[in-house]
């Protein structure tokens, strides 16, 4: 964006032309030379305990601006807001109510993430657009190719980076978190904390939840040695018990808060429990003047999300008018159109900024725009979310917000703007040796077992990606034989399947399901059959096992659900004791020559270094033994994701690369995968990377 050299200078001025246009609760047109268009949004927002009567004044100040400057330029729109409450019970009918409106031209709502969620699964099936607040990662990653979701502010993986480089100018060498464990909101910070944390260098002191148990855990976090604890949480009761805790408990720590200390009711609630607490929250640009004039129209500071909230409304304004100019414009084009203008035009928020556009706009230019809350540049490969985001530390003194600076992630360390922002460029890669040349004898043949140990529709990405490397290894030559497949097949026949006896992986894919064979559901089997299996005992139950000798390869490919130490298994746990004792067996029976592993769970590192103390096993992971593993591609029609990132890297190199170094397939691994690290462990015994390949395997 072209940043203008001074706002501040113009904020008289800017006063002068605002209360003119926010002096009344209607909404005023200026002049007479035009009749503007109704456009109709719909506002779920939190509206109770005056919150609604804050919004409705941001976006009437909103509504007089854009139509001044509409009537003005001879052409535009009058907005007119419906407010809906987003905390209310009834909030998945409001959302489908609203997506099948045709006079409803967009949404502005979800300032809590579990809602977004709730607004954006109902609206995105009617193609409704969606303005949100809502920080969630679980948002942009899931309806991104949706094409009508815009969020106004980074996600939490920005915030989370934000608090952690504040702690590290502090000094901290050592940091833990606690969250709300059971919101969206925690979420993202629970998977992202533990990759931020080793990508920037600071110990990880461990993730504490808090759900029922808020002072137990709080207290657990305190008795870490961790300089500086991150506390991202969803309300103000359960700020209020870790607040509590700590100021009865003897600690060394220091708290540094996310958003919800910044929240007005936290500062009349709490009183002095709060004095002194310091945190990071999103807000407006502090060059735009925003928080300046509008406390001089309203009386009061704006809140924390009003900027954003302005903001949406402005560019649903202009995204109108554009329509108005080209009917057969669809809104998400217009949008389009309208954050990817790069003209020179002082485009600010207030009144003469937006008849600078409006003017450019109807003479068919396209402005650089900016907003209250800054630069509106949004992600060009699918317009989901805005790329910059100003954030304030704040700390509580004498009952006031008291801004110690800001910052913005434009020109952050990050490498540039990328597919939805949470894409990081990773630096913390895994030091892979020329290693030992181990002699094997040799190759005979080949075995694989693939183990897919979730269940149910919501789980469908680990069965399919299982199939997938299935249908590979049988295009590669593999013989059902020579192949166990376990899954529990519980999704071509689904009830909620809308095309029954097809899975895809992708999108754009074919059926994986074709010509499957199935040998064991893993809710019929348990834990220790996987050792059974790898050894080859067979029995009236365990009909089909790997029958290998010591001149054979076995692949192993497992994908599911972990938790540090030990990988989900059905109904059951597979820990770490338990790989030990696996791959202990299986070398005293020396019944293979190589076996590769790849294992796609959460914390798989916790369960794979099991195989640092063996010979003639390796193992890849999709994440570290701290970290969570983050699915790929979501299907909104189908509510599903449909793979892992890892996986679909993996199999990409299994089909056009087999050749490559397991060396390089790990740097490809590292590269391609999402918010965790790849690991390799057992590399001391199983050779150099160098010289082996995934065509040991195919």
């Amino acid at each position: 964006m072209t940043r203008r050299a001074d706002i501040l200078s113009g904020v008289l001025l800017l006063i002068e032309l605002i209360l003119f246009a926010g002096c009344t609760r209607e909404i005023i047109v200026p002049c007479s030379e035009t009749e503007l268009e109704e456009c109709k949004v719909a506002v779920v927002l939190p509206l109770e305990d005056g919150l609604g009567d804050n919004w409705k004044q941001c976006l009437e100040i909103c509504s007089n601006n854009l139509a001044k400057a509409f009537c003005q330029t001879g052409l535009g729109v009058r907005l007119v807001y419906e407010w809906y409450e987003e905390m209310s019970p009834d909030l998945k009918k409001t959302a489908t109510a609203l997506a099948s409106r045709k006079d409803i031209k967009a949404v502005i709502g979800g300032l809590y993430s579990d809602n977004a969620l709730i607004l954006a699964d109902a609206l995105s099936s009617k193609d409704k657009p969606l303005f949100t607040l809502a920080t969630t990662d679980q948002l942009i990653r899931g309806y991104s190719s949706w094409g009508n979701l815009w969020a106004m502010t980074e996600t939490d993986i920005t915030q989370c980076e934000v608090m952690l480089s504040k702690v590290m100018q502090y000094g901290a060498k050592s940091v833990a978190l606690l969250v709300n464990g059971e919101s969206a909101y925690g979420n993202t910070y629970i998977d992202w904390f533990p990759f931020q944390a080793q990508e920037m260098g600071v110990r990880n002191a461990g993730v504490f939840q808090c759900t029922d148990n808020t002072e137990e855990q709080t207290r657990a976090a305190l008795a870490t040695d961790a300089d500086y604890i991150l506390c991202a949480l969803s309300n103000i009761e359960t700020l209020e018990k870790v607040l509590r805790t700590y100021n009865s408990t003897p600690h060394t720590a220091k708290l540094l808060m996310s958003n919800v200390a910044y929240i007005g009711d936290a500062l009349t609630q709490l009183g002095d429990m709060v004095e002194g607490i310091e945190g990071i929250c999103y807000g407006a640009d502090p060059s735009s003047g925003f928080e300046v004039i509008y406390g001089t129209i309203v009386g009061r500071a704006p809140m924390l999300d009003e900027s954003q909230v302005y903001d949406a409304a402005m560019l649903i304004g202009y995204a109108a008018m554009l329509q108005l100019m080209d009917r057969s414009l669809s809104f998400r084009d217009a949008m389009r159109q309208i954050v990817s203008g790069r003209e020179s035009v002082d485009a600010f928020w207030g009144a003469d900024g937006m008849l600078r556009v409006t003017r450019a706009l109807a003479a068919g230019g396209h402005p650089d725009i900016s907003g209250a809350s800054g630069s509106l540049d949004f992600d060009e490969k699918v317009y989901t979310n805005v790329l910059g985001t100003y954030y304030n530390n704040y700390v509580v003194y004498q009952q006031k917000y008291v801004m110690l600076g800001y910052c913005s992630t434009k020109g952050n360390r990050r490498a540039g703007p990328t597919l939805a922002e949470w894409n990081w460029n990773k630096q913390k890669m895994q030091e892979i040796g020329e290693g030992t040349d181990v002699k094997y004898p040799e190759l005979d043949d080949r075995w694989a077992l693939l183990i897919a140990t979730s269940t149910g529709w919501t789980n469908y990405r680990h069965q399919v990606d299982v199939l997938n490397i299935y249908q590979q290894l049988k295009s590669a030559g593999y013989d059902d034989s020579h192949i166990v497949l376990i899954t529990e097949d519980d999704l071509a026949q689904n009830e909620r399947n809308p095309e029954k006896g097809v899975l895809y992986s992708r999108m754009d894919g074919v059926n994986i399901y074709d010509g499957v064979k199935v040998d064991y559901r893993i809710s019929d089997l348990k834990p220790s059959d996987l050792t059974d299996i790898l050894l080859g005992k067979q029995s009236d139950r365990l009909t089909q096992v790997i029958k290998s000798d010591a001149d054979d390869n076995v692949f192993v490919f497992w994908s599911g659900h972990g938790n540090p130490g030990y990988l989900q298994f059905g109904d059951s746990t597979f820990t770490l004791a338990d790989m030990d004792a696996c791959l202990d067996s299986l070398e005293s029976a020396g019944n293979f020559r190589q076996s590769l592993w790849f294992i796609e769970a959460c914390y798989s590192g916790s369960v794979a270094k099991a195989a640092d103390s063996h010979s003639h096993v390796l193992m890849f992971t999709a994440a570290g033994e701290d970290e969570t593993s983050k699915a790929d591609e979501y299907n909104s029609l189908w509510k599903v994701w449909m793979s892992n990132r890892f996986t679909a890297t993996m199999q990409d190199c299994m089909k056009n690369e087999p050749g490559m170094p397991l060396r390089d397939l790990y740097y490809r691994l590292f590269q391609s995968t999402v918010g965790s690290h790849v690991h390799v462990y057992g590399i001391d015994g199983y050779g150099s990377l160098y010289t082996h390949s995934l065509e040991e395997i195919m």
